[in-house]
C-alpha cells in the first residue's frame, strides 16, 4: 500500500512539473538584435492569434532598444520583459470602459487607439486619446521610478533659444534638442510662429494630472507645454465636436509635423484635448509607421 501510494505521487509530481514548464517560455533578444527573429513572431502569433500584437511588439521594442528585452509566455498570457526585471501584460482580457483604461491599461490598451502624424482630416471622436492610455509602470521603467530618480536622469537641453530640462533615457532629450533645433530655423523663417512657442508652460514636473491619480508624462520629463495662450486645455475650455476640429486646425502644422518627426505626439489630436502639450512617445508613431508601410524590422 505505502509502495503504491509513492508511486502515485512521484506521477503527480511529475505531472504537475512538467505541466509548470509549459506555463512559461521566454524569447529574449539577442545582443544586437532589433527585433524577433521571423520564426519567433510566428510562434508567438500561432500561440496568441492576436492581431495588433506583432505591430504593437515591434513598436515597442524597437522604440525603447535596451529597455524592452524579450517576452514571456506564461500560462497563455504574454508578458513584455523589461531591462529592470518587470514583466507587463500584453493581454490582461478584461473588458474596459474608457476610464478603466485610463486608470488600468495593458499594453494593448496603451497602442490600441491609433495616432495619426500630419493634419487629421477625420472628424472629432469622442473618447479618442491616443497615447493618453499610460502604464505608469513602464515608463518608470524606462525614465525613472521617483521624482529623485527621473531628476537624475535629467539634461539641459537647448530649445529654440531656451535651455529646459529633459530625461536623457531612451533619446528623449536628443530628439527635443532636435526638435528646438528645427523650430529655430522656422521661427527665423516665420516670427510670427514664436507665439505659440513662447513663454513655455514647462517640462519636467512630478505630478498628477489634474483631476486625478494618474502621473503626468511631466513627472518623467519627456513632455514639453508650449504656450498656453495659444494651446488651450479641455478642462478649461469646454467645447466639442467642430469646435475642437477647428481649434486643431488652427494650429500651426510646421510646429506640430516638427515634433512629430522626431517621436513626439501633439495633445491636440485627442477629444480631451490638450494644444500646447507636446510628448515623446516614439512607440506611437512607430505604431503608426508599420500600419501605413507594413515595414518590419531586420533582426
Amino acid at each position: 500500500m505505502f509502495k503504491r501510494l509513492l508511486l502515485l505521487s512521484i506521477m503527480i509530481y511529475c505531472l504537475a512539473s512538467s505541466t509548470e514548464v509549459s506555463f512559461s517560455e521566454e524569447f529574449r533578444l539577442n545582443h544586437g538584435q532589433k527585433f524577433f527573429p521571423p520564426e519567433v513572431m510566428e510562434r508567438l502569433t500561432r500561440e496568441l492569434p492576436e492581431k495588433s500584437q506583432p505591430a504593437d511588439l515591434e513598436a515597442l521594442i524597437t522604440s525603447y532598444p535596451g529597455f524592452c528585452l524579450g517576452v514571456e509566455l506564461i500560462k497563455g498570457k504574454l508578458y513584455l520583459i523589461l531591462k529592470n526585471g518587470q514583466k507587463i501584460i500584453y493581454d490582461d482580457g478584461l473588458v474596459k470602459n474608457f476610464e478603466g483604461k485610463l486608470d488600468k491599461p495593458d499594453l494593448k490598451d496603451m497602442l490600441a487607439q491609433l495616432y495619426r502624424p500630419g493634419r487629421s482630416h477625420e472628424p472629432f471622436r469622442s473618447d479618442y486619446d491616443p497615447g493618453r492610455f499610460r502604464i505608469n509602470d513602464f515608463f518608470k521603467a524606462v525614465y525613472g521610478g521617483s521624482a529623485a530618480e527621473v531628476k537624475a536622469n535629467l539634461v539641459s537641453v537647448t530649445f529654440c533659444g531656451t535651455r529646459v530640462m529633459f530625461n536623457a533615457q531612451n533619446g528623449a532629450a536628443r530628439a527635443l534638442e532636435s526638435v528646438g533645433r528645427e523650430l529655430a530655423v522656422l521661427v527665423a523663417k516665420r516670427p510670427q510662429l514664436r507665439q505659440y512657442l513662447f513663454p513655455l508652460g514647462g517640462t519636467f514636473f512630478w505630478r498628477d494630472i489634474a483631476g486625478t491619480s494618474r502621473l503626468s508624462p511631466h513627472s518623467w520629463g519627456i513632455a514639453i507645454d508650449l504656450n498656453p495662450q495659444h494651446g488651450p486645455y479641455w478642462r478649461s475650455k469646454k467645447v466639442i465636436g467642430s469646435e475642437v476640429e477647428k481649434l486643431r486646425n488652427g494650429f500651426p502644422l510646421e510646429i506640430i509635423e516638427i515634433f512629430e518627426n522626431q517621436g513626439f505626439i501633439w495633445g491636440g489630436k485627442w477629444s480631451h484635448f490638450d494644444l500646447m502639450h507636446f510628448e515623446y512617445r516614439p512607440e506611437m508613431v512607430r505604431k503608426w509607421q508599420i500600419t501605413q508601410n507594413g515595414t518590419t524590422v531586420t533582426p
